[in-house]
C-alpha cells in the first residue's frame, strides 16, 4: 500500500515541476498517473483492486464527484444565456439523450444476456463527457472559442443530468429487473431528486449570499472564503444523502445557486476547491491504471468494441445530427464530436455500480467497460486533442493567408 501511495505522490510532484513541458510532449497528468498505476500493479500485489470494493472507497469517490459537480456548475452559470448559445441547448437536450439511447441499444447488440437495468447503468457511465483527461482543449486558442465554450458547458452539465437516471437504474438493478420493483425504484428516485432541489439550491444560495455580505462588511478574508467554499459541496452532499436525497444533483444545484448569489468575493474563492478536486482526481487516475493492469486480461472483445464505439460513433453521430442547421461549421461539429473525453464521472458511477450490483458477472462487466472507455479516452483524447487542435490551427492560418492574398 505505501509503495502505491509513494509512487502516486512522486508522480504528482514530478508533474507539478514539469506540467508545461509534459503538455508540450503530449503527456497529460491523467495519462502519467494511469501508466504509473499500471506499473505499480504489475510490480506488487493487487490490494487496490480489493480496496475499491468497500463502502469507505465508495464514500470517498462520491465526495470527489460532488466537488467536481459543484465546481463545474459554478463555471458554467452563464453558459446557457443568450441566443448565440442555442447550439449548447442542442448538445444537452438533443445530442445527449440520443447518445444515451444509442449506448443503451448498442449494449443490447454487443452484450447479450445482460439485464436492461445493467445496460442502462453502463450507458449512463460511458456517455457523460469530462474535460479532465484533456484539459488543454479549453485553453488551446487554436480551437475556436465557441467550440471550447460548448465543450466546457456540456461537460459541466451532462453528469448532473445523467445522475438521476443512473441512480434510478442502480436502484432497479439492486432490487430486481422485475417491472414492479423497477417502478418502485423510480418512485423512490423521483422524490430523491425533489429533495435534492430543496436542499441544494437553498444551501448554495445562502452560502453565496452570506459570504458576499461578510466580504462587503470586511468580516472575512480571501483565505477563509476559499476554505469555506470547499465546505459547501461537502455539506450539501452530506445533508442530501442523510435525508435520502440525490447528493450529486444537490451538489450541482448548490454550485449553480452559489455562483448566482455570490458577489465580488476576495481573491479566487473557488481556487482551493478546484485544487482539492484536481488532486483527488489525480489519485483516482492512479487507481484506474492500477485496476486496469490487474483486470485487462479477462476483457472480452465485445467489451472492447463496445467501449471504443462509445468513445466514437455513439457521440459523433448524435452531435452531428443535433447541430444540423446551427451556427457551428461542419469542421466545428466534427471537433465537438471528436473531443468528448470521459473521466471522473464515469469512474465514480462505475464504482457505485460495482459496489451496488449483486451479481459478480454484472459488476465486473461494468468495470471492464469503464476501464476501456476511460483508459481509451486518456490515450485518444489526451494525445489526440492537441493534434486535432494543431491541425485545425494550421488550416485556419492557411485559410486566413489565402483570403489575404485574394
Amino acid at each position: 500500500m505505501f509503495i502505491a501511495i509513494a509512487a502516486t505522490m512522486t508522480v504528482i510532484l514530478i508533474w507539478s515541476c514539469l506540467s508545461r513541458s509534459m503538455a508540450r510532449w503530449k503527456v497529460t497528468a491523467p495519462l502519467a498517473m494511469v501508466v504509473v498505476g499500471a506499473v505499480v500493479s504489475w510490480s506488487s500485489d493487487h490490494w487496490l483492486t480489493t480496496a475499491v470494493n468497500t463502502d469507505s472507497a465508495q464514500r470517498v469517490v462520491e465526495f470527489i464527484l460532488a466537488l467536481f459537480l459543484f465546481t463545474d456548475a459554478t463555471e458554467v452559470r452563464k453558459g446557457l444565456s443568450g441566443r448565440r448559445h442555442t447550439g449548447i441547448f442542442r448538445l444537452l437536450f438533443i445530442a445527449f439523450p440520443l447518445s444515451l439511447a444509442a449506448a443503451y441499444l448498442l449494449g443490447f447488440a454487443l452484450l447479450p444476456g445482460i439485464s436492461w437495468t445493467v445496460i442502462l447503468l453502463i450507458a449512463c457511465i460511458v456517455v457523460p463527457i469530462d474535460l479532465v483527461p484533456a484539459q488543454a482543449i479549453v485553453r488551446d486558442l487554436r480551437v475556436p472559442e465557441r467550440v471550447r465554450h460548448a465543450l466546457n458547458v456540456e461537460s459541466g452539465f451532462n453528469d448532473g443530468l445523467v445522475a438521476p437516471i443512473f441512480l434510478f437504474a442502480l436502484a432497479a438493478a439492486e432490487a430486481s429487473a422485475e417491472s414492479d420493483q423497477a417502478l418502485h425504484a423510480l418512485g423512490e428516485a423521483v422524490p430523491a431528486v425533489v429533495k435534492s432541489v430543496l436542499i441544494g439550491l437553498p444551501i448554495g444560495a445562502l452560502a453565496g449570499y452570506c459570504m458576499s455580505a461578510a466580504a462587503r462588511k470586511h468580516w472575512t478574508d480571501a483565505r477563509a472564503v476559499r476554505i469555506g467554499t470547499i465546505a459547501i459541496p461537502v455539506l450539501t452532499y452530506s445533508v442530501a444523502v442523510w435525508l435520502d436525497g440525490n447528493g450529486f444533483v444537490a451538489a450541482f444545484l448548490a454550485g449553480l445557486a452559489y455562483s448566482t448569489l455570490r458577489r465580488e468575493l476576495p481573491g479566487e474563492p473557488l481556487q482551493s476547491t478546484e485544487d482539492v478536486a484536481e488532486f483527488a482526481g489525480l489519485a483516482m487516475w492512479f487507481a484506474v491504471g492500477n485496476v486496469a493492469a490487474a483486470t485487462f486480461t479477462w476483457l472480452s472483445w465485445q467489451v472492447v468494441v463496445y467501449g471504443l464505439l462509445a468513445l466514437t460513433v455513439v457521440r459523433l453521430v448524435p452531435v452531428a445530427l443535433s447541430l444540423l442547421g446551427s451556427a457551428f461549421t461542419q469542421r466545428e461539429r466534427l471537433m465537438i464530436g471528436l473531443l468528448g473525453p470521459r473521466g471522473v464521472a464515469s469512474i465514480v458511477f462505475a464504482l457505485l455500480a460495482f459496489n451496488g450490483l449483486h451479481k459478480d458477472d454484472d459488476a465486473f462487466l461494468v468495470i471492464g467497460v469503464t476501464l476501456v472507455v476511460v483508459v481509451g479516452s486518456v490515450v485518444l483524447h489526451g494525445i489526440g486533442a492537441p493534434l486535432v487542435a494543431e491541425r485545425l490551427g494550421k488550416r485556419r492560418r492557411d485559410n486566413a493567408i489565402g483570403a489575404a492574398h485574394d
